[in-house]
């Protein structure tokens, strides 16, 4: 969603990522056993097992999603295939576990990222996926264009598309009618008023983070890059040779701004979880995040009866939406048998199906159009401003070096408490390019 879709990191906390960048609960990962007796078993028996860790499990968003559709696919495919999860709770340790897995040469055969761009660190050990696509048309056609363009590097296909990235902000129309504020601000000189406004009121404005690379301080900054034209074209370019200019300059000082005036005493350091618990507390105001948080609004075990009707969506100022493709399903086995295999789980998660199940389960917003879906209004509003938005960008988990989205949360801390300067801070994530 993060980044694509984020993680919840705490019982009351969701993520997406991003989406702003993160194993399902299944009886094949209840008493998983150990790889001889799971190799010897797939032996004997000619059946083909597939490895997939995932970050999808625990407190996350899509759990319960992916559970069912590893649980359909196994037993569609009984006898034939079979699927072995490995759960990996929280966004940065299943990246940094797959980070270990690809230096050691040992990738699963299915990965899926959640938002985080590693097609460009692990391309070499990634399957082109282009002529299996050549080969079933039908397959193919059914991917949208700005999809395939994320998830291909010079021609080449490495991950299937499945999520469309659509992030916008969510507000709490009470605490802003505490404060005076009758809409949404339109520049990002209105929103500063708007917090100061908040701040006057008792309020503190905006949720946000610095570990994990910041899910939801990131956005607020992308959107802040995203508002120009040239920072469009940023925002929108994979692998940036360079962050020192004056569109993230300008955002890092607003960012730096925030923390010092708008923001909770938990956000240096803090998670997103913290971030998400705060605004369902309505301890905040304001919180950056895409679509699939929507279904939390609505969980009274979390929020209070009536939290649902107090939000709303909103752009960012500027007109300015997350609205891409998102970074999808890749592939990693190393023969001709275990790919087969693979490609029939791949097409099977990113199916019509799955992906409506999807937005109807956890309001993930799907890579194809889907019709008859049954899904929060709050999803719809946010669609309906990504499609009229004057600025359309890409999320940092996309397109950013992995290395940069590290750094992410080594400098913000350093940027709050005035120790670098927003130019520091450009320069930072440029020296940090790998």
């Amino acid at each position: 969603m993060k980044k694509i879709t984020r993680i919840l990191s705490s019982v009351m906390a969701i993520s997406m990522l991003s989406m702003p960048l993160a194993a399902c609960s299944s009886s094949e990962s209840a008493s998983p056993a150990s790889p001889a007796e799971s190799q010897s078993s797939a032996a004997s028996s000619g059946v083909i097992e597939i490895s997939f860790p995932t970050f999808m499990c625990g407190t996350a968003s899509q759990t319960e999603w992916c559970a069912q559709r590893v649980e359909a696919f196994n037993t569609e495919y009984e006898g034939k295939y079979k699927v072995i999860v490995e759960e990996i709770p929280g966004d940065q340790n299943y990246i940094d576990k797959l980070k270990v897995l690809y230096s050691a040469d040992d990738l699963p055969d299915v990965i899926v990222t959640g938002g985080y761009n590693l097609i460009d660190m692990m391309k070499d050990k990634l399957v082109d996926l282009t002529p299996y696509l050549d080969e079933d048309t039908e397959w193919k056609g059914q991917l949208s264009s700005v999809g395939v363009n994320v998830n291909s590097r010079d021609g080449q296909l490495y991950a299937i598309p499945y999520i469309r990235q659509v992030i916008g902000y969510y507000y709490n129309k009470d605490l802003f009618a505490q404060a005076g504020i009758e809409a949404p601000p339109e520049t990002w000189e209105e929103f500063e008023a708007d917090c100061d406004k908040l701040v006057a009121a008792g309020i503190t404005p905006i949720s946000m983070d610095t570990a994990d690379s910041g899910w939801c301080t990131s956005l607020l900054m992308g959107a802040m890059i995203g508002q120009t034209d040239t920072g469009e074209k940023f925002m929108n370019t994979n692998q940036p040779d360079s962050f020192v200019n004056d569109d993230v300059i300008q955002a890092a000082a607003r960012i730096q701004k925030m923390f010092q005036n708008y923001t909770t005493t938990d956000a240096i350091g803090g998670e997103y979880g913290a971030a998400a618990n705060n605004f369902f507390n309505e301890k905040t105001a304001i919180i950056a995040n895409g679509p699939w948080m929507v279904s939390k609004f609505y969980d009274t075990s979390i929020v209070s009866d009536d939290f649902a009707d107090k939000i709303a969506a909103a752009a960012y100022p500027g007109n300015v939406m997350y609205n891409s493709g998102q970074v999808g399903w890749s592939i990693a086995s190393k023969t001709p048998e275990k790919i087969e295999a693979s490609l029939a789980f791949v097409k099977f998660m990113t199916s019509e199906e799955s992906q409506k199940m999807d937005l109807e389960m956890c309001s993930v917003v799907p890579d194809r159009s889907i019709e008859g879906a049954d899904v929060y209004p709050l999803v719809n509003d946010t669609i309906a401003l990504a499609d009229k938005a004057s600025h359309s960008i890409n999320d940092y988990q996309s397109l950013w070096q992995a290395s940069v989205v590290d750094e992410v949360s080594v400098q913000y801390p350093l940027l709050a408490d005035g120790s670098i300067s927003p130019e520091e801070f450009a320069e930072a994530l440029t020296s940090a390019i790998s």
